[in-house]
């Protein structure tokens, strides 16, 4: 165990003083530091195949017992990207209002986090930094495709449903907001069931999407929709799909 995180340090001390610095002239040792949020993203995405090699879901503490889906990465990621890491490396808050106070809380049942629009157009010009360097581009696309690529479009192709179906949509956030408001809040899985149609044909899809993906990207849109920030993350999500899918 103690190579293989040796072997990580040496990795990262390359990948660090070659993709982390920027130049603005011919001379060699005139670099210019990496804006800190930039840095971030290099940084766990360098990290993620040992991160994710290392992880086992534990229900209490990460609030899933699967592998799959955006609780699972979070809690991979959370020794270098939990909340109060990522604010600070942003300087400015991920969440308006919300239940979350310095690590994401999925047990809310009567609210739900509502983004800061400012903080995914950061996190949106940050990534397109990122991927304009070659040398992280390369470990980001061997990432995406290894990792990410499924969800990324399982999320899309949700996004797309929900634009398909506005009077669902409608009902639904009616129906959440409903809910939220009443003292008992939520029915764990409410949202999930109303896709279970749409979960079931994208697993049989040629996709073959991850079903409790699929079942869960739907709500993540609605909630998007309701924090006004759906056509921030779809454009941020667009960028990334197109730059690692392209032809090369």
């Amino acid at each position: 165990m103690r190579s293989i995180f040796l072997l990580a340090a040496t990795t990262l001390c390359l990948f660090f003083t070659t993709a982390f610095t920027t130049t603005n002239s011919t001379n060699t040792h005139d670099f210019q530091p990496i804006d800190p949020a930039v840095f971030k993203i290099m940084e766990v995405t360098n990290l993620w195949d040992l991160l994710k090699a290392n992880y086992e879901p534990i229900k209490e503490r990460d609030a899933t017992w699967l592998d799959v889906g955006l609780r699972s990465k979070y809690a991979m990621a959370r020794n270098y990207a939990s909340l109060d890491v990522i604010e600070a490396t942003f300087g400015q808050p991920i969440f308006l209002r919300g239940p979350h106070d310095g690590d994401l809380n999925f047990s809310s049942t009567t609210s739900f986090g509502y983004y800061n629009p400012d903080f995914v157009l950061s996190v949106h010009k940050a990534v397109e930094t990122a991927i304009a360097n070659p040398i992280f581009s390369k470990v980001g696309k061997q990432v995406y495709e290894q990792h990410l690529k499924s969800m990324a479009h399982t999320y899309m192709d949700a996004y797309k449903y929900l634009k398909a179906h506005q009077e669902l949509k409608n009902t639904l956030t009616q129906d959440y907001l409903l809910m939220m408001a009443k003292p008992a809040g939520t029915m764990d899985g409410s949202l999930q069931e109303s896709f279970r149609d749409y979960a079931e044909e994208m697993e049989k899809s040629a996709a073959k999407s991850d079903i409790y993906e699929a079942f869960t990207a739907p709500s993540f849109w609605l909630r998007r929709s309701i924090d006004g920030t759906d056509d921030e993350f779809v454009v941020l999500l667009e960028m990334v799909i197109s730059h690692f899918e392209e032809e090369k």
